[in-house]
């Protein structure tokens, strides 16, 4: 199995640069060989595209969701991702989602955060924290 950085991911993604688009097209192409993509290859993909390429979250989502199908992918935690797409297709942001859900698998009764949104979006997980 060989893991793949973030890198390889964004120039097979958006082709903007072609002699990389090749190499990582021919590398994952490469017939035998399963890749691994940690979960922080998954969200720092999420950041990059949205933050460097503008692409929008549902861009972002449909093109996580086409990875999912990619047979000799091999994701961290693919259910985490499942679950954290359903959660962004509702409004929340990935990172977010992942927490949400890094949470919740480890019984955390709550989370604490300043962030309303989040609040907002994992009513029964999340709730800020009160000044005295």
């Amino acid at each position: 199995m060989t893991g793949l950085d973030t890198n390889i991911l964004v120039r097979y993604l958006t082709q903007d640069d072609q002699a990389q688009f090749q190499a990582a097209l021919r590398l994952l192409n490469t017939r035998g060989v399963i890749f691994f993509v940690p979960d922080l290859v998954v969200l720092e993909l999420d950041w990059v595209l949205s933050d460097v390429y503008d692409w929008n979250r549902d861009e972002i989502a449909e093109t996580l969701a086409r990875l999912l199908t990619i047979q000799n992918l091999i994701f961290e935690d693919e259910g985490r991702i499942r679950g954290a797409l359903k959660a962004v297709r509702l409004g929340a942001d990935l990172s977010d989602a992942f927490i949400a859900a890094a949470c919740e698998r480890r019984e955390c009764r709550d989370l604490a955060t300043f962030d309303k949104g989040f609040v907002k979006r994992f009513p029964n997980l999340a709730f800020s924290p009160k000044p005295r």
